[in-house]
């Protein structure tokens, strides 16, 4: 029965795409009715609780939680931004102003980032930048025929191209953003991807940017080639890649920059993989990466498995840069918010995935409500104010909790549709409990090689958002919590603090042998990002884990530079 409700569900949701357009043929054309409708039964099968009209009922399972075994350290949670002016953004244009015809305040905008990053406590930022067409762009023309020779007069950095993009990252940063990086949507209409010189042009063009983000204040960690390689409007192969990163790394450094590169950033988990592979194969352009990404459109999430063994192989963190649940069916996926909870789970869990970027952080009308946490509202040129998306306190149940630095640590359920995510820092434990079924679970959480006195809960539902519950004290070494359907919560715990730092130390250790290990193996420099693989203490034994689009986008228009 509880399996025919799960049909009946599914069906109700694809019934209702199917009366719209044809399926996503491309992440860049959507319609906007088709998202929205989406988004809609999305929101009112959570509203309604159609599990619980079909059925009702509690189910047992049991958690067994153990703090020796630890697997990567989360590098935190983010999302893709545009500008609160882009046109894009509400789908309306002043042309007086070349911006779009809502203005928002400075206060408007300050409580929005406010509600990202101090609230939400995203703590990545990755700008859409820039959008390049003839007579636009960062250098709309070749500034001369040198590439180590720059003309920056030659250069237009206003607004969207980036100085904007800059602006935004500082004012995130104040509010605990520390992970930020450019990813250019387009290259300019003049360049090519074949030739020697056609690399070191657009190395260049990178360092513009990258030396223009630091005279603004904003000194860039990590810099992607490019957003999405193999999508048509910026394909560039897997050589190209690897010899722009072999010309701008050294220069970078030779600027007095550490920036590391992401790598591929790309549509889907495969051919992020294939590109990958060859730039990793290379010791020159290894030496200069800092981070494998990946998108997940259009096929099985199960193809991340490729990027996770690569991560484990070059001792490289693996980071998802961009989805959202209106994507989700592309990858095989329902379109709702725990089936978003789920798949933040299984990224964490079966990839080893180290962060998770939501697609966009806030959008207007140009945009479905499930391809954003945060919709901005407009009637016409004014402006509304916001709505907090499920998928935003969804997001919540581990960006508030779980910071980067945090470890994550063995968590194994017996029934399928629990999931929990477990995760030990300096002096917390949190665990992220999923409940994707239709019946209500009593959860026994039994922990193993690390101590808790008692959690407290925070809890988001189909009618629930961030509800503070009352804690639940450790009996011995269990403790049992019950979880309603389709709900995701998090349990966090104060752990004593010298056997936190001890299993934290203990782990870092591990990984700085681990690392040396493979330096000899592999040719992987010293000191990089550490091993995904799980690490069992204090015996030292490894074991690999075991191993689940498209999103809309920036539409062209010629109204919209």
């Amino acid at each position: 029965m509880f399996a025919r409700a799960e049909e009946t569900g599914r069906n109700l949701l694809e019934d209702t795409l199917a009366q719209g357009d044809s399926p996503v043929e491309t992440k860049h054309r959507f319609s906007k009715s088709k998202g929205r409708r989406v988004a809609a039964v999305a929101s009112a099968l959570s509203a309604i609780g159609l599990a619980t009209f079909f059925c009702s009922g509690v189910g047992a399972a049991t958690v067994l939680v153990n703090g020796q075994i630890r697997y990567q350290r989360m590098d935190g949670f983010g999302s893709s931004v545009r500008m609160f002016d882009d046109p894009h953004f509400f789908d309306n244009f002043n042309p007086s102003t070349g911006r779009a015809a809502t203005v928002m305040t400075t206060a408007q905008q300050n409580q929005v980032l406010d509600k990202l990053y101090t609230d939400l406590k995203l703590t990545r930022v990755r700008p859409a930048s820039p959008d390049t067409a003839v007579g636009f762009g960062i250098e709309p023309v070749n500034d001369n025929s040198d590439p180590n020779a720059t003309d920056l007069s030659k250069f237009n950095f206003a607004w969207k191209n980036l100085d904007a993009h800059v602006d935004y990252i500082d004012r995130a940063r104040t509010r605990g953003a520390s992970t930020f990086f450019l990813s250019p949507l387009n290259r300019e209409t003049w360049m090519g991807t074949t030739s020697a010189n056609d690399a070191a042009e657009y190395s260049e063009w990178l360092l513009a940017q990258v030396k223009r983000s630091a005279d603004l204040g904003v000194r860039l960690p990590f810099l992607s080639v490019a957003n999405e390689p193999s999508y048509t409007r910026n394909a560039m192969s897997g050589e190209f890649l690897r010899d722009v990163i072999k010309i701008l790394g050294p220069r970078l450094r030779s600027e007095g920059f550490d920036t590391k590169f992401v790598t591929t950033d790309e549509v889907r988990a495969s051919d992020a993989a294939a590109k990958a592979k060859i730039i990793l194969a290379d010791p020159e352009a290894r030496l200069f990466v800092g981070a494998l990404a990946t998108h997940l459109y259009d096929e099985s999430v199960t193809n991340v498995g490729q990027m996770k063994a690569l991560a484990q192989q070059y001792g490289l963190p693996l980071w998802m840069t961009e989805f959202s649940m209106f994507a989700m069916d592309t990858a095989g996926l329902p379109q709702t918010p725990i089936a978003w909870a789920s798949l933040m789970h299984d990224l964490i869990s079966t990839y080893d995935v180290s962060a998770v970027d939501y697609l966009w952080a806030s959008f207007g009308e140009w945009e479905g409500n499930a391809t954003a946490l945060i919709s901005l509202n407009n009637t016409g040129a004014t402006y509304d104010g916001l709505t907090l998306n499920k998928t935003y306190y969804i997001t919540g149940q581990f960006s508030r909790f779980v910071e980067p630095g945090a470890q994550r640590i063995k968590a194994e359920s017996n029934d399928a549709a629990v999931q929990t995510t477990a995760f030990v820092s300096d002096s917390e434990l949190v665990l992220v409990a999923t409940n994707a079924s239709f019946l209500s679970k009593e959860i026994t959480f039994d922990l193993s090689g690390i101590s808790a006195g008692q959690f407290r809960r925070v809890r988001t539902s189909p009618s629930e958002n961030w509800v503070t519950l009352p804690s639940v004290a450790v009996n011995g070494s269990r403790f049992t919590i019950t979880l309603p359907p389709n709900s995701i919560e998090t349990l966090i715990a104060t752990v004593p603090e010298p056997t936190a730092a001890a299993l934290l130390a203990m782990g870092s250790l591990v990984l700085l042998r681990r690392s040396m290990a493979m330096t000899l193996s592999s040719g992987q420099p010293k000191g990089y990002a550490t091993d995904q693989r799980s690490i069992r203490l204090p015996s030292m034994c490894c074991k690999p884990t075991q191993g689940r689009t498209r999103r809309s986008s920036s539409k062209s228009s010629p109204m919209f530079p």
